[in-house]
Parts: structure tokens; C-alpha cells; sequence
């Protein structure tokens, strides 16, 4: 009679770690005594590299340390038999772990950013470097020391850990010089129970032929009990329970290809396939013991093949490509500088989340081919243990340092400052995006941030979510960070999300809340600075026709008089004047005549001195031309301009240096919408705008559709970081790309410009080639935020998707249905 099958007994705990303590200096002591030095190895990014040059660098610390360990051993005798016990033994470690987002303790928005995205997933990565050290029996304690460590061996085990000064401070220094740092205790620990999503490792399991059950509690075991052990696919959701399947690398899809080329950074795939762990044990052998063996090996190899091909055995275009083979393996070890170290009987385990039924599926685009450790899935996870003696793979490889090292195992696509305002989370790893609006001018960086979208790009939406997390940020004067947000556009209103962040909103199509909001005695840092930008203004606009001559002096000393006399504003300023006698009606009527007919012309010159100056609200002041319409002249048409046309280019003008002066020194910034109408109209303002922007505190955030509109303004030179958002037209996509010296490669501009459905009729279908925000097409519900290239001040370049709370997207959409939405909801509480 057939046995029924039966299932390990789930008391049957595996070994729960393989680390007996840690060190403070980043020394781990395993259960066997060995004793090994833990290096963080960085992250940069690979994938969103801008360019072969930058991913290459990304390698260099891994490839060094090589270098480095590779050197410590005894290359005297070449003979890799012989030198073998004097290699390094090493283990590279990586993690990967889905994790909720949440904000450091210490970020100034922390709790905003807690509620507003509560279930924001992001990626938490580690990789670890470690190093067997080697005991020196009496360290450098000289025969005292010998004699005293050998009794502590002899009585206690093992060796005093004095007996590992020497090795120690070796590799620690060597370390050191490749940019490895100590990690944190907290990393440690993540290492020492990455099966269990760095909780504690003392898990219990359950094997099955091509996977492994991990059980964090008691509960979860009595669920899989009662379920049945075999059959766990019959298993309902069992908290506090996972599932790895655990795999060896078998081969690659290519031979000895450069390092530069895409295929060899087989590991981005992987990360990108959702792995929970990568390990690599191996020992590092110098490149000369390499290279000495395969000459040895020479003979003997173009030997057997000739002999297999005389036999029949091998086919003339088989042994051709064997012996290319040979010579591209010579070739890595013939270079100048000596090649790579070889990782000898290297070991590479990887472990996926999940019972993956195609090993081959899984993998995704990279190079690796894999095959399931059928039958040794608690073996594979005790191998993968930091500090671990037990080996279980019985696929071993003896790779070019290289091939791990440039593998792109090191990759993390981050972008941004270290902390402020989040603009969206990574393509590629899902990290925060963050902009501080201090960053630039605290690090001496240009002031600028350009941010380039075409129509329906979700500009104005960035803009709003800018200005409000940027207020929410205390000034070095207040607790919040004043931002000024100027929007030329006729009919453009984004009050609503202004009024709800506690903003106040001045429209310059009524007098009312026009009046005086860029005067410049208002706003000037000093009597005389106001007193000659308002003459300056006024004769630019010209009230007086052909008499203009004959008034600009009278009226700068009937201003400076009614200033120095209490006056707060243009309009005050002068009926002290008359009043006094120092101007007369010629000089003052016509102004007064302009201002009562012109909101645009009052927004310039102040009439009521009560009105509230821009640099008092410390909150979003949003200024709006609501029904107005800007009528600015063409370029090169000023001395035809009429009346209303000198106007507005005098407002836009006062606009972008009344809002810098305001600001200064008070952290703020100052949002340009529509940046083309200052860039054309007040060019010069705007180039001023960016010489002294990072001395006073400012930042100019600058958005349009046209790029190119910055480099004829030429402002290139002021321009540090910046956003390309969705732009249809080529050429402006292509400008944005050179502008942030980003190669405009096929694949990137049909990502910039591509529409952002496909299809038409009822087949239309949401486009996520597109950079434009996805939506459903029978729900009109978001799917996907726009995506956006940051090119921040660190000079990377990483595609971010623009994540907004679903709170402020109903408030701030410019999408017409949404505005519909938003005017019916109105109404109906009328």
C-alpha cells in the first residue's frame, strides 16, 4: 500500500541565525567564530544613468574594493592551487524590501507628508560587503601577547579578537580609500533577518521542493497546520507569513562583453523583477594568478579541442568559437593595468518573493539564467545568512571581478535634495523626490529651477503643490516660507487651492485688490531704491505724453519729499507733494486719472497706503490677472508701444523684482507661471532676478512650454535644476533635453512627446510609453501621475512620477471635467 506524502514537522526550526554578535566598529562574529568586517557598499543610479560615464562611476567603489582585497593576498608562488588559502573570502549581500513610505522624524514635513500619502509604497535597499578577517596570533602585542593569546585559545575557543587588530585596521583602511562606510546598527539588522523583512531572524519554516514558508508567530504556524502543509496553495492569507523561492545562477546570455554595454548590468533586471535578496560568496584571486593559469591552461585546452574535433567530435565552426572564447577570457586579464581580480568558486544565490512557477519568466530583461534550488531551498536560505560557513550551491562560477561589479547591482534611482518638498517618487525604486528651496543658494548652486511642459502636462498642478509643501517649510524669519505665485494668464484661477492653504489672492482686473500691489515704495529695501524705481517705472509707462521730459524730475523730488513725509505708496507720496506745494496738478492728474481707470497701472502705483505690502504675509500670495488681458507689444516694437502696452510691460517687470525684493532674505519663492510673458517682456528683470537671486535668499521657479524662450533670454547660466514634464513638440523636447545635458535619445523623446492614449473611438487605450498622466478611459480616474524628468542639483537626471494626494488633485486639477466637478459642487452648497 502507498504511503500517503507527509511534510516536515514545522517544529523542525532551521538555525536562526549565523551571526553569534556585532561588533560596534562593523565587525560581525559568526556561531563558528569567524569573524568578518561589514562595508555599506552606495547606491547611484544605473538604469536612469544620464550617460555611460556617470553608470560606469556608479561601479568604481565596488571594483576598487576588489582591487583591494585582491592585493592582500600572497601572489609569490602563481599557482592557484598553492595561493588559493591566502585569497579573501567574501560575501556581497543585497536587500531589497517593499516598505510604506514614511518621512525621517527630523524632515520638516513630516507629518503633511505622513497624511498626504498614507499608503505610498517605496523601496528600502541594502548593499553589504563582507570580508573574512584573518587572525594574527598575538596581534602586534608583541611574544606577551602571543603567549596570552594562545592561553585564551587553549581555555576559551576560537580567536581573542585582539588577535584581529592588525587585519582590522588593513582592511578597514582599504575599505575606506573605495568610498565603503560603516553601516548602521539598523542595517545590520535588516542583514541579519532580511528572510523575515528585518524583524528578528528566529522565523520557523517550511520547505517545499521549489520554494520556502516563512512563519514570523506561533499563529501563522497553526493557520498553515490547519490548512494543510502540503497543499499550500489551498492556503488562505496567513498574516505574518512569506514565501521565497530561492535560485543559483546558472550562466549568462552573453560572453566577455564591456562592461559599458547595457546586457552587462544582469542584475538591474533582477532587482527590477522584485527579488528579496541577492548573495555572492566568493574568494578574490589577483589577476596574475589568473593570468598565469590560463597560460598554463593554454596548451592543454587548444589541445583537447583539436584532439575532440579529429575525433569527430566537434564540428570546425564549434572549435572557432571555443577558441574566441579562450582568447576574449585572455583578453580581460592582458590589459595594461594587469585586469580584473577573479571571484573564484563564486557562489551567487538569489531569492524572489513568492513561489515562482517560471525561474526563466522571472528573471525579466536581465542577462542571468537561473535555475531553482529544487530540493535545498532552507539550504540556499542558511547560505545567503551574513557570517554563514554552510554552502549549498552546487553551481559555482569563477567570474571577472567586473562582471559582479558592473552588474548594476549597486543600482538605486534617487534624485533631489536630502529634504524639503516631495515633487513625486522614482520611476525606477519608487524613492522620494524631494526639493528644498534653501538647497541652491546653501550650496552656491545656480538659482533657477526651470520647469518645461506643454499643454496639459500638469504644470499648474506642480506649481500649487510646490507653493503649498514650500510654505509649510519654516523660514529663517517665521515659521512658514512665504511664496509669491504670479499668474499672467487671462482666466486662469487656481484660488481655490490657494484659499484652502490658508492663501490670500489679489486680482489685478479690480482696482480694489490691484491697488499698489508692486509699488515699488512699497516693496524697496530703502527710500532711495523705491523712490527711483517708481520714477523709473513712471517714465517708462509715460502718463504725460510729449510733456514727459519736463515732469520726470519733478516728479522724483515731489516722491522723495512724500516718502521722507510718511508716505507709503506712489499715490500717498504725491498728495503730500501737492498738498505742500512741491508738484503740481500737470505733473500728478495724469497719473491719478490712470490709476482710477487702470487696475494694472493701480497694481504699480499704490493710491491707498493701507493696503497690506507683499513682504508682510508670510503665506501663498496668489496674483492673478483674472479678466485682464496682458497686451504686450511684439519684441522689438517698444517705441511703438501703446499706452496700455508700456503698462503691462512696465507690471510685468515690477512684478518679478517687487516679488524678489519681497522675499528677500525670508527663504521664500517666487513662481512665474506662464514664463514666457516675463522672459519676453521683462528679460532683464528676469536675468537680474537670477544673479541675485542666491544672495537674497530666493527661489525663482520659472514654468512655460518653451524652453527655448530660457535660452534666448540666455539664462542658462542661472539655471541649476529643473523639471521636463510631457512637451509634444520635438523641438522643444529636444531643447529641454540639451539644456540639462541630457542626451535626446529615440527612446527618450518618443517618451517626452508620445500622446498620452492610444487607439481612437472605443478602442481607446491608456499609452504607458507616455509621460502624461494615465487615466482610465471609462472612469476618467488617475492611474498613473504625469512622469517627469528631475535634473536636480547633483547633476542627475531620474524620471519621477508626480504623485499627488487625492485631496489637493480635486482642489488644484486644471482638467475641464474636474473644473465642471468642482463649479457644480459649488453650487450646490448655495
Amino acid at each position: 500500500m502507498k504511503k500517503p506524502r507527509t511534510a516536515p514537522p514545522l517544529a523542525d526550526v532551521s538555525v536562526p541565525t549565523m551571526m553569534r554578535t556585532r561588533l560596534p566598529d562593523g565587525r560581525l562574529l559568526g556561531v563558528d567564530g569567524s569573524l568578518w568586517m561589514v562595508r555599506r557598499v552606495p547606491l547611484e543610479p544605473v538604469v536612469d544613468a544620464k550617460s555611460i560615464d556617470e553608470r560606469m562611476s556608479v561601479f568604481v567603489p565596488l571594483m576598487a574594493a576588489y582591487d583591494e582585497l585582491a592585493a592582500m593576498a600572497n601572489t609569490s608562488v602563481t599557482r592557484r592551487a598553492m595561493a588559493r588559502k591566502s585569497y579573501r573570502q567574501s560575501q556581497l549581500i543585497f536587500i531589497n524590501r517593499n516598505e510604506r513610505y514614511v518621512p525621517p522624524a527630523n524632515h520638516p514635513l513630516a507629518g503633511f507628508l505622513k497624511e498626504s500619502f498614507p499608503f505610498q509604497v517605496t523601496q528600502r535597499r541594502i548593499l553589504l560587503l563582507l570580508v573574512r578577517l584573518e587572525a594574527k596570533v598575538g596581534g602586534a602585542g608583541g611574544i606577551k601577547a602571543v603567549i596570552d593569546s594562545v592561553a585564551e585559545t587553549l581555555a576559551v575557543g576560537g580567536a581573542p579578537l585582539s588577535d584581529y587588530d592588525v587585519d582590522t585596521a588593513k582592511v578597514d583602511a582599504a575599505m575606506a580609500r573605495c568610498g565603503l562606510t560603516v553601516p548602521s546598527s539598523e542595517e545590520i539588522s535588516i542583514a541579519n533577518s532580511w528572510w523575515n523583512q528585518g524583524k528578528f531572524p528566529d522565523t520557523i519554516d517550511l520547505p517545499h521542493s521549489d520554494h520556502l514558508h516563512i512563519f514570523a508567530d506561533a499563529k501563522a504556524v497553526r493557520m498553515a497546520e490547519d490548512a494543510g502543509r502540503v497543499d499550500c496553495e489551498s492556503w488562505p492569507t496567513i498574516p505574518n507569513h512569506r514565501t521565497l523561492t530561492f535560485a543559483t545562477l546558472e550562466d549568462f546570455d552573453f560572453e566577455f562583453v564591456s562592461p559599458a554595454e547595457i546586457i552587462a548590468n544582469w542584475a538591474t533586471g533582477l532587482v527590477a523583477s522584485d527579488v528579496a535578496a541577492i548573495s555572492i560568496r566568493a574568494n578574490i584571486e589577483p589577476a596574475k594568478v589568473t593570468r598565469d593559469e590560463l597560460r598554463r591552461q593554454r596548451k592543454r585546452y587548444l589541445d583537447d579541442i583539436r584532439e575532440r574535433q579529429k575525433q569527430g567530435k566537434m564540428e570546425r565552426s564549434e572549435q572557432e568559437e571555443m577558441v574566441a572564447t579562450l582568447e576574449d577570457i585572455e583578453g580581460v586579464y592582458a590589459s595594461k593595468n594587469g585586469g580584473s581580480p577573479t571571484l573564484v568558486d563564486a557562489s551567487v544565490l538569489v531569492a524572489f518573493n513568492g513561489a515562482v512557477d517560471d525561474v526563466a519568466q522571472a528573471v525579466g530583461s536581465s542577462a542571468a539564467r537561473l535555475r531553482v534550488m529544487n530540493f535545498r531551498q532552507r539550504q540556499a536560505l542558511a547560505e545567503m545568512m551574513v557570517c554563514s560557513p554552510l554552502r549549498a550551491n552546487p553551481h559555482l562560477q569563477d567570474l571577472p571581478s567586473q562582471t559582479v561589479a558592473c552588474s548594476g547591482i549597486q543600482s538605486l534611482s534617487t534624485v533631489g535634495d536630502k529634504t524639503g518638498a516631495v515633487l513625486g517618487f522614482t520611476v525606477h525604486d519608487s524613492q522620494p523626490a524631494y526639493a528644498m528651496p534653501t538647497a541652491a543658494s546653501t550650496a552656491d548652486g545656480l538659482p533657477i529651477f526651470l520647469n518645461v511642459g506643454g499643454t496639459g502636462s500638469g504644470k499648474s498642478q506642480v506649481l500649487l503643490w510646490k507653493a503649498v509643501q514650500y510654505n509649510k517649510i519654516p523660514g529663517p524669519k517665521s515659521p512658514r516660507s512665504p511664496q509669491i505665485i504670479v499668474d499672467p494668464k487671462t482666466d486662469s484661477d487656481h484660488s481655490p487651492t490657494v484659499l484652502a492653504a490658508s492663501g490670500q489672492v489679489l486680482s489685478l482686473d479690480e482696482l480694489s485688490q490691484s491697488d499698489g500691489v508692486f509699488d515699488p515704495i512699497r516693496f524697496a529695501a530703502t527710500v532711495d531704491v523705491g523712490v527711483e524705481l517708481a520714477v523709473s517705472m513712471l517714465s517708462s509707462i509715460n502718463p504725460w505724453g510729449r510733456d514727459r521730459s519736463t515732469f520726470e524730475v519733478p516728479a522724483y523730488t515731489a516722491l522723495k519729499y512724500g516718502v521722507v513725509n510718511g508716505a507709503r505708496c506712489i499715490g500717498q507720496a504725491l498728495r503730500i507733494a501737492l498738498r505742500d506745494g512741491k508738484a503740481t496738478k500737470e505733473m500728478v492728474e495724469p497719473i491719478f486719472a490712470l490709476a482710477q481707470a487702470s487696475p494694472m497701472f493701480r497694481a504699480c502705483v499704490g493710491m491707498n497706503p493701507e493696503s497690506e505690502a507683499l513682504n508682510v504675509f508670510d503665506g501663498i500670495t496668489y496674483i492673478k490677472v483674472g479678466k485682464a488681458h496682458l497686451d504686450l507689444p511684439e519684441p522689438g516694437a517698444i517705441k511703438e508701444a501703446t499706452l496700455m502696452q508700456r503698462v503691462c510691460l512696465a507690471l510685468v517687470r515690477m512684478m518679478v523684482f517687487g516679488s524678489a525684493m519681497a522675499l528677500t532674505g525670508r527663504g521664500g519663492a517666487i513662481h512665474l507661471d506662464e514664463a514666457w510673458v516675463f522672459l519676453g517682456a521683462g528679460k532683464a528683470e528676469v536675468e537680474r532676478l537670477g544673479r541675485l537671486a542666491r544672495s537674497q535668499g530666493v527661489l525663482p521657479e520659472l514654468y512655460t512650454q518653451r524652453v527655448s524662450d530660457a535660452l534666448k533670454a540666455e539664462l542658462t547660466g542661472y539655471i541649476s535644476r529643473g523639471l521636463i514634464l510631457p512637451i509634444e513638440d520635438p523641438i522643444e523636447a529636444e531643447a529641454s533635453c540639451r539644456l540639462f545635458k541630457l542626451e535626446p535619445t529615440p527612446e527618450r523623446m518618443a517618451s517626452i512627446t508620445a500622446k498620452g492614449t492610444i487607439g481612437d473611438g472605443e478602442s481607446v487605450a491608456p499609452n504607458w510609453g507616455s509621460m502624461k498622466a494615465l487615466r482610465d478611459p471609462k472612469t476618467g480616474k488617475v492611474i498613473r501621475g504625469a512622469v517627469a524628468i528631475y535634473a536636480d542639483l547633483s547633476g542627475r537626471a531620474v524620471p519621477i512620477e508626480i504623485v499627488l494626494p487625492p485631496s489637493f488633485l480635486e482642489l488644484s486639477s486644471t482638467n475641464p471635467e474636474d473644473i465642471r466637478r468642482r463649479q457644480e459642487a459649488a453650487l450646490a452648497t448655495l
